[in-house]
Protein backbone atom coordinates (compact mmCIF):
# COMPACT_ATOMS: atom_id res chain seq x y z
CA UNK A 1 0.00 0.00 0.00
CA UNK A 2 1.32 3.49 -0.75
CA UNK A 3 1.94 6.10 1.92
CA UNK A 4 -1.19 7.88 0.83
CA UNK A 5 -3.26 4.86 0.79
CA UNK A 6 -2.19 3.91 4.89
CA UNK A 7 -2.86 7.76 5.75
CA UNK A 8 -6.15 7.13 4.00
CA UNK A 9 -6.55 3.97 6.07
CA UNK A 10 -5.74 5.42 9.30
CA UNK A 11 -8.05 8.15 9.10
CA UNK A 12 -10.76 6.20 7.45
CA UNK A 13 -11.05 4.98 11.33
CA UNK A 14 -10.71 8.45 12.94
CA UNK A 15 -14.31 8.91 14.03
CA UNK A 16 -14.70 12.14 16.13
CA UNK A 17 -16.66 12.02 19.11
CA UNK A 18 -18.71 15.42 18.82
CA UNK A 19 -21.86 14.98 16.44
CA UNK A 20 -21.03 18.86 14.85
CA UNK A 21 -17.35 17.38 14.08
CA UNK A 22 -19.19 14.15 12.55
CA UNK A 23 -21.37 16.67 9.92
CA UNK A 24 -18.29 18.64 9.08
CA UNK A 25 -16.97 16.02 7.77
CA UNK A 26 -19.71 14.70 6.32
CA UNK A 27 -20.25 17.98 4.64
CA UNK A 28 -16.44 17.54 3.49
CA UNK A 29 -17.45 14.50 1.45
CA UNK A 30 -20.47 15.08 -0.20
CA UNK A 31 -19.47 18.43 -1.32
CA UNK A 32 -16.39 16.36 -3.14
CA UNK A 33 -17.95 13.14 -3.63
CA UNK A 34 -22.31 13.50 -3.71
CA UNK A 35 -24.84 14.49 -6.00
CA UNK A 36 -28.49 14.68 -5.90
CA UNK A 37 -30.10 12.21 -8.60
CA UNK A 38 -33.06 13.53 -10.82
CA UNK A 39 -35.19 11.51 -8.24
CA UNK A 40 -34.15 13.90 -5.48
CA UNK A 41 -32.49 11.68 -3.38
CA UNK A 42 -28.31 12.15 -2.09
CA UNK A 43 -25.90 9.46 -3.59
CA UNK A 44 -22.26 9.18 -3.02
CA UNK A 45 -19.70 7.63 -5.23
CA UNK A 46 -15.95 6.76 -4.61
CA UNK A 47 -13.94 4.39 -6.13
CA UNK A 48 -11.85 4.47 -2.71
CA UNK A 49 -12.82 1.83 0.21
CA UNK A 50 -11.64 2.97 3.21
CA UNK A 51 -13.71 6.60 1.55
CA UNK A 52 -17.26 4.95 1.17
CA UNK A 53 -16.20 2.96 5.14
CA UNK A 54 -15.99 6.36 6.52
CA UNK A 55 -18.66 7.82 5.14
CA UNK A 56 -20.88 4.36 6.02
CA UNK A 57 -19.71 4.59 9.50
CA UNK A 58 -20.33 8.99 9.91
CA UNK A 59 -23.57 8.44 8.96
CA UNK A 60 -24.67 5.92 11.18
CA UNK A 61 -23.06 6.83 13.74
CA UNK A 62 -24.58 10.65 13.21
CA UNK A 63 -28.27 9.94 12.03
CA UNK A 64 -29.00 6.18 12.40
CA UNK A 65 -29.19 6.28 8.57
CA UNK A 66 -29.37 2.68 7.28
CA UNK A 67 -27.92 3.00 3.42
CA UNK A 68 -28.54 1.16 -0.19
CA UNK A 69 -25.34 -0.11 -1.39
CA UNK A 70 -24.80 -0.35 -4.76
CA UNK A 71 -21.90 -1.39 -5.95
CA UNK A 72 -20.97 -0.71 -9.56
CA UNK A 73 -17.41 -1.81 -11.57
CA UNK A 74 -14.51 -0.79 -9.14
CA UNK A 75 -16.12 1.91 -7.29
CA UNK A 76 -19.05 2.36 -4.86
CA UNK A 77 -22.17 4.24 -4.90
CA UNK A 78 -24.34 4.78 -1.89
CA UNK A 79 -27.92 6.18 -1.94
CA UNK A 80 -30.31 7.48 0.45
CA UNK A 81 -33.63 7.34 0.66
CA UNK A 82 -36.01 10.70 0.30
CA UNK A 83 -36.65 10.95 4.37
CA UNK A 84 -32.91 10.77 5.50
CA UNK A 85 -31.62 12.68 2.34
CA UNK A 86 -33.63 15.55 3.91
CA UNK A 87 -31.82 14.56 7.71
CA UNK A 88 -28.42 14.94 5.84
CA UNK A 89 -29.38 18.33 3.68
CA UNK A 90 -30.50 19.72 6.65
CA UNK A 91 -27.48 18.98 9.09
CA UNK A 92 -25.39 20.30 6.63
CA UNK A 93 -27.23 23.44 6.26
CA UNK A 94 -28.52 23.20 2.68
CA UNK A 95 -32.19 24.06 1.27
CA UNK A 96 -33.95 21.47 -1.26
CA UNK A 97 -32.44 22.12 -4.52
CA UNK A 98 -29.19 23.96 -3.55
CA UNK A 99 -25.94 22.29 -4.90
CA UNK A 100 -23.78 20.05 -2.70
CA UNK A 101 -21.37 22.13 -3.26
CA UNK A 102 -22.80 25.24 -1.31
CA UNK A 103 -22.90 23.34 1.62
CA UNK A 104 -19.78 25.02 3.42
CA UNK A 105 -19.94 28.43 2.14
CA UNK A 106 -20.47 30.82 4.79
CA UNK A 107 -22.06 28.67 7.01
CA UNK A 108 -21.66 27.64 10.46
CA UNK A 109 -20.43 24.52 10.03
CA UNK A 110 -16.91 25.33 10.46
CA UNK A 111 -16.85 27.93 13.04
CA UNK A 112 -15.23 25.83 15.77
CA UNK A 113 -11.27 24.52 15.37
CA UNK A 114 -11.82 20.80 15.43
CA UNK A 115 -14.99 20.99 12.97
CA UNK A 116 -12.39 22.88 10.40
CA UNK A 117 -9.75 20.37 11.53
CA UNK A 118 -12.60 17.35 10.32
CA UNK A 119 -13.61 19.33 7.47
CA UNK A 120 -9.74 19.09 6.48
CA UNK A 121 -9.60 15.73 7.45
CA UNK A 122 -12.94 14.47 5.18
CA UNK A 123 -11.20 16.94 2.49
CA UNK A 124 -8.13 14.94 2.24
CA UNK A 125 -10.02 11.28 2.51
CA UNK A 126 -12.02 12.42 -0.91
CA UNK A 127 -9.40 14.21 -3.00
CA UNK A 128 -6.18 14.07 -1.78
CA UNK A 129 -2.78 12.67 -1.81
CA UNK A 130 0.43 12.97 -0.42
CA UNK A 131 3.89 11.63 -1.69
CA UNK A 132 5.87 8.73 -0.44
CA UNK A 133 8.56 10.87 1.76
CA UNK A 134 10.94 8.37 1.06
CA UNK A 135 11.27 10.37 -2.92
CA UNK A 136 9.74 14.18 -1.91
CA UNK A 137 7.15 16.03 0.15
CA UNK A 138 4.30 16.59 -1.48
CA UNK A 139 0.70 17.04 -0.33
CA UNK A 140 -2.25 17.65 -2.44
CA UNK A 141 -6.32 17.81 -2.32
CA UNK A 142 -7.80 18.57 -5.38
CA UNK A 143 -11.03 20.28 -6.01
CA UNK A 144 -14.02 21.10 -8.63
CA UNK A 145 -13.69 25.13 -8.49
CA UNK A 146 -11.68 28.44 -8.17
CA UNK A 147 -13.91 29.24 -4.92
CA UNK A 148 -14.07 25.45 -3.50
CA UNK A 149 -10.04 25.76 -3.82
CA UNK A 150 -9.76 29.25 -1.71
CA UNK A 151 -12.22 28.37 0.76
CA UNK A 152 -10.09 25.07 1.47
CA UNK A 153 -6.89 26.83 1.26
CA UNK A 154 -8.30 30.03 3.72
CA UNK A 155 -8.61 27.09 6.13
CA UNK A 156 -5.64 25.24 5.98
CA UNK A 157 -3.97 28.75 6.32
CA UNK A 158 -5.74 29.56 9.51
CA UNK A 159 -3.53 26.61 11.13
CA UNK A 160 -0.48 28.81 10.28
CA UNK A 161 0.31 26.57 6.92
CA UNK A 162 1.26 28.04 3.83
CA UNK A 163 -1.21 26.28 1.81
CA UNK A 164 -1.13 27.40 -2.33
CA UNK A 165 -3.27 26.64 -5.12
CA UNK A 166 -2.41 25.71 -8.72
CA UNK A 167 -4.90 25.49 -11.71
CA UNK A 168 -4.13 21.58 -13.17
CA UNK A 169 -6.00 21.31 -16.09
CA UNK A 170 -9.69 21.74 -14.95
CA UNK A 171 -9.25 21.40 -11.41
CA UNK A 172 -7.66 23.49 -8.55
CA UNK A 173 -5.38 22.01 -6.64
CA UNK A 174 -4.39 23.03 -3.17
CA UNK A 175 -1.23 21.95 -2.03
CA UNK A 176 1.55 21.89 0.42
CA UNK A 177 5.22 21.25 0.00
CA UNK A 178 7.35 22.22 2.72
CA UNK A 179 8.46 18.88 4.79
CA UNK A 180 7.59 20.27 8.32
CA UNK A 181 4.40 21.54 7.24
CA UNK A 182 2.81 18.19 5.76
CA UNK A 183 3.45 16.91 9.37
CA UNK A 184 1.72 19.89 10.86
CA UNK A 185 -1.39 18.84 8.65
CA UNK A 186 -0.92 15.06 9.32
CA UNK A 187 -1.81 16.37 12.81
CA UNK A 188 -4.59 18.36 11.96
CA UNK A 189 -6.26 15.48 10.31
CA UNK A 190 -4.75 13.53 13.65
CA UNK A 191 -2.88 10.69 11.45
CA UNK A 192 -0.79 10.10 13.91
CA UNK A 193 0.73 6.85 13.59
CA UNK A 194 1.09 8.31 9.57
CA UNK A 195 3.27 11.46 11.67
CA UNK A 196 5.40 9.35 13.60
CA UNK A 197 6.38 7.41 9.94
CA UNK A 198 6.80 10.51 8.35
CA UNK A 199 8.60 12.21 11.28
CA UNK A 200 11.23 9.00 11.32
CA UNK A 201 11.99 9.51 7.75
CA UNK A 202 12.43 13.01 7.81
CA UNK A 203 15.62 12.44 10.94
CA UNK A 204 17.09 9.52 8.26
CA UNK A 205 16.94 12.10 5.72
CA UNK A 206 18.59 14.57 7.55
Amino acid sequence: MSFSGMVKEELSRQISTARHCRIAEIAALLSACGKMTAAGILRFQTENDAVVRKYFTLLQKTFNIELMRVYKGNGYALELNEQDTKTVLQAIELSEGEPLENCVADSRLLLRNCCRRAFVRGCFLASGSISAPQKGYHFEIVTQDERKAAHLQEIICSFQIDAKIVLRKKSYVVYVKEGAQIVDMLAIMEANVALMNLENIRILKE
